[in-house]
């Protein structure tokens, strides 16, 4: 809750979630993904609980084209109300489309009023298939999202890397930020995939953690935010 001219307000916290559905993440990668939706579901309503926010979820998928499967541009949904239809790959991996997607949510009246620090979370087991001048400037882009005259980037972005993904394209994506008190490029490398429904859990918490306590000039991740 916040105080504004003696009222409490309630916050909204905005996550989206960017998920490759190519071709590559077909079989055990996108099954892991589909069931880390249904966890995440439960986490967030647990914080959404506890910290008396309001949670808004979208969630974009993308290969040859981005589809929103929750929400939209102008809306997030509730977390309590999030319901992900399953998953399933094909395709390339133009993740430069999903971001642009993305960026046209990131609008002071799509994520509502009194709106802490947005999350946005991409998740990819490759590199992008579109020229990578065009994926630079998307994500270029996405730093200025709500920053005004200030300078300051004011989405926090976060990179999961499924075993063969590209390691330079997700640091180029990723905000600086702090994780085990190193100041590094948030960017969670996945070479297991049965840690994957693990990883975008510990992600989704700990960063929505860090919007809620934002004091800090750059986003901290913290293992013992994990639930």
């Amino acid at each position: 809750m916040a105080m504004k001219d003696g009222i409490l307000t309630t916050e909204n916290l905005n996550l989206i979630m960017l998920i490759d559905r190519s071709g590559s993440m077909e079989g055990e990668r996108i099954d892991q993904v589909n069931q880390a939706l249904a966890e995440m579901k439960r986490s967030l309503i647990q914080i959404a609980d506890e910290e008396n926010v309001s949670i808004k979820v979208r969630v974009i998928t993308f290969s040859d084209n981005p589809e929103w499967i929750v929400g939209d541009t102008t809306a997030g949904v509730d977390v309590n109300d999030m319901q992900c239809p399953t998953i399933y790959a094909d395709g390339w991996t133009k993740t430069d489309y999903a971001i642009c997607e993305a960026n046209n949510s990131l609008k002071k009246e799509y994520l509502g009023a009194h709106a802490l620090r947005p999350v946005v979370i991409l998740i990819t087991d490759g590199g992008c298939t579109n020229p990578h001048g065009d994926y630079l400037a998307a994500i270029e882009q996405m730093k200025r999202k709500l920053a005004g005259n200030t300078g300051k980037e004011k989405v926090t972005r976060i990179a999961i890397g499924v075993q063969d993904y590209n390691e330079q394209e997700l640091v180029e994506f990723a905000s600086i930020g702090l994780y085990h008190d190193i100041e590094q490029p948030l960017v969670f490398g996945v070479q297991n995939v049965n840690e994957i429904r693990k990883v975008i859990n510990f992600v989704a918490v700990s960063s929505m953690y860090s919007s809620i306590m934002d004091n800090q000039d750059v986003p901290v991740i913290n293992d013992e935010e994990f639930v």
